[in-house]
């Protein structure tokens, strides 16, 4: 996919509801926001928040609050994060209610903190450079094979242990920043 440049024409397009430039746009970003939602969420979910922000986006952009069409790219992605918060937001919310009696199940405290400790992995994950994520992710989350990660980042063996070394670094540098040590582990990756 060839990067695309916006300029003020583009976005006055846009803001009209010019039918080939509404094309454009969600071709364009609903390729690259699949593509960064999927190793994110569920392939059920991915459709709903390109929706959610591509009408926000839209929205935005009627009401003229673009101020530098340069930076639609920037400002789509920005939006894709916050939706994508939110779904995280709410689905942590929605959690079955625990049952008031005594079980070898776990403590319904354990699995809060579980929940809270996933939702910080996440929000960290969110938040890194994306080659750092897509190196943990596949590593630690999708359980990849080393050499089928080696061949979908262009990278041989010996480089992918350097990123991983490097992207578990910033992981943990920003779990301790933000306090997440909650559980009593060093972080949930190690």
């Amino acid at each position: 996919m060839q990067r695309q440049a916006f300029d003020p024409g583009y976005v006055q397009r846009l803001a009209q509801s010019d039918p080939e430039t509404e094309r454009d746009f969600a071709a364009y970003f609903g390729e690259l926001l699949a593509i960064k939602l999927r190793s994110r969420l569920r392939p059920e979910h991915i459709a709903d928040v390109i929706q959610e922000t591509f009408l926000r986006v839209l929205r935005t952009v009627r009401e003229g609050s673009i101020e530098s069409p340069e930076s639609l790219g920037a400002f789509v992605n920005t939006v894709c994060n916050n939706v994508l918060f939110e779904l995280y937001r709410q689905q942590s919310r929605v959690a079955e209610a625990p049952e008031d009696r005594a079980s070898d199940e776990t403590p319904v405290e354990r699995e809060l903190l579980n929940a809270e400790e996933r939702m910080s992995v996440h929000r960290i994950l969110a938040e890194l450079p994306d080659k750092d994520r897509e190196v943990l992710l596949g590593v630690f989350i999708e359980e990849k094979a080393k050499d089928e990660l080696c061949r979908s980042m262009g990278v041989d063996r010996e480089y992918l242990r350097v990123l991983l070394h490097r992207a578990k670094k910033r992981f943990r540098s920003d779990w301790i920043k933000r306090g997440a040590t909650i559980s009593g582990r060093k972080t949930p990756l190690v």
